[in-house]
């Protein structure tokens, strides 16, 4: 697994898995093991995607975070794929 998921793993790539599934939210471990990256990785990718508008997240949890793409992201994605 590779730390620097911001480096070898484009936006769209993360974008995919949230387009590709049914599920209407995702934990940082899932979208980790989907992109065999690291939990950190993964939660620093996803994090700078909330700041540019493309995934939203809650905590509903003292340790859960749920993430989820945004109207922003969907268009982002159809015109970077």
């Amino acid at each position: 697994m590779s730390d620097r998921i911001d480096s070898q793993t484009r936006p769209v790539d993360v974008l995919a898995v949230f387009i590709s599934s049914s599920d209407p939210a995702f934990v940082t471990a899932e979208i980790a093991e989907e992109l065999s990256v690291t939990r950190e990785g993964a939660r620093y990718k996803m994090e700078q995607l909330v700041d540019e508008g493309l995934l939203n997240k809650k905590k509903p949890g003292s340790r859960t975070v749920l993430y989820w793409i945004t109207d922003s992201g969907r268009k982002y994605f159809v015109e970077h794929a």
